[in-house]
């Protein structure tokens, strides 16, 4: 679900337009965002915490150099599950709803036509690894086979 399914399932569970919906879920975004940014906790009971996290300056690695690079020290946002929502979620009320929202029913064809190429694909053989060659040492092996003739 994005934004504007949001927008769309809250107008019509209040029963009111979708303008004024977004302009409502527009709000409570905002609010949460700026109390956050404050270094404010906004908590909504049996939804979750939003806060800010302070995280260290640290010592990390360049993947690719392997030299020690300097991470500042940042401010982050989180959000803490609350117990209801954990439980919702635990019980399938919640993946009841989802399913309702997303349920996409696929043809049986397309699922016939996918499992026969799977098949046909890997005939029930794994596939052996080939070693890769270098082409620097290819290239060179041709020239020198060039100069020779």
């Amino acid at each position: 679900m994005n934004k504007s399914e949001l927008i769309e399932a809250v107008a019509a569970r209040a029963g009111s337009d979708p303008a004024a919906a977004r302009r409502h879920v527009d709000a409570i975004f905002e609010t949460i965002m700026e109390n956050v940014a404050a270094g404010e906790r906004v908590l909504v009971t049996g939804f979750g915490t939003f806060d800010s996290l302070d995280r260290p300056a640290r010592q990390a690695r360049n993947p690719r150099t392997g030299l020690p690079v300097e991470v500042a020290a940042a401010q982050v946002p989180r959000f803490r599950i609350g117990q209801t929502f954990k439980n919702r979620v635990a019980n399938g009320s919640a993946a009841e709803v989802e399913a309702e929202v997303v349920d996409v029913p696929k043809s049986s064809k397309a699922k016939k036509d996918k499992k026969a190429k799977k098949s046909k694909d890997t005939d029930g053989k794994k596939a052996s690894a080939k070693k890769a060659t270098d082409t620097k040492k290819a290239s060179a092996k041709k020239a020198k086979k060039s100069k020779k003739s």
